[in-house]
């Protein structure tokens, strides 16, 4: 897992995949907007690697030099495009999340009703809030070193 301490080494870093492939670099960091925890990495793709790619980090690692994925190039160059300005909407990382098989780790935890973390508290708060424009909204922000 990465750390809040390690957050401003990996931009730039080499990343693996579970193979142990190269792929590419870590273009920039997504974090969570209410826990600050990185979630995603855009994986700029390296000339063996898949194309730009937005990569969990919730299973990553910082290794020596490099950071090690939980998922092959093969699975990373599937995944669905999304970013548009390299930012994930809420749509974006729903699909995501259903193509790498993980979810929602707020819905792991404190996934009440009520407590603003379950699915349903988040739907009413995008139904809310946006006006049915739940593609133009995120629970992300990027990373800033400063």
């Amino acid at each position: 897992m990465i750390t809040q301490e390690q957050l401003g080494r990996l931009t730039g870093r080499p990343v693996h995949d579970a193979d142990g492939r190269d792929i590419g670099h870590v273009e920039r960091l997504l974090l969570d907007d209410t826990t600050g925890r990185p979630e995603w990495a855009l994986v700029r793709g390296g000339p063996s690697g898949p194309g730009d790619a937005f990569v969990p980090l919730r299973e990553a690692v910082l290794a020596g030099d490099h950071v090690e994925v939980a998922f092959t190039a093969a699975a990373i160059e599937a995944a669905p495009a999304a970013g548009g300005d390299d930012v994930l909407t809420v749509v974006d990382e729903r699909r995501l999340f259903a193509h790498y098989g993980i979810r929602d780790v707020r819905e792991q935890v404190n996934a009440d009703e009520g407590t603003g973390w379950s699915a349903m508290d988040r739907a009413q708060h995008i139904r809310a809030g946006a006006s049915g424009h739940e593609d133009a909204r995120t629970r992300l922000r990027p990373y800033d070193p400063a």
